[in-house]
């Protein structure tokens, strides 16, 4: 007999994911932080898969409120105060995001 899937089921497996697009939607954002309010009522930091993209992304969204430039550099220096630079992939990671861009 086929299963029917419920809501519940639905929420048990595990949520798609494109780690490739995350990071090309990131890389985007870091090269040209006018993207973020563009896309604002669109995407939130629940739907990215990695978890160190959510922290990324919700310094991002920290920074851009406070009217100040996200970047590799401002990303690494908020990481490192905290103590979670390599939770987030360190600083070869917040530049090697850069390149995933299409703009970059």
């Amino acid at each position: 007999m086929e299963e029917i899937k419920t809501v519940q089921n639905i929420k048990e497996n595990k949520q798609p994911s494109n780690l490739e697009a995350e990071q090309a939607l990131l890389g985007s954002i870091l090269v040209n932080n006018d993207i973020i309010d563009e896309i604002s009522t669109l995407v939130t930091s629940n739907i990215f898969y990695d978890p160190a993209h959510v922290k990324i992304f919700e310094v991002i969204e920290s920074l851009n409120n406070k009217g100040m430039i996200a970047n590799p550099i401002t990303l690494k220096n908020f990481f490192e105060k905290d103590n979670m630079l390599n939770e987030v992939g360190g600083t070869e990671y917040l530049v090697k995001l850069t390149r995933f861009s299409g703009s970059a």
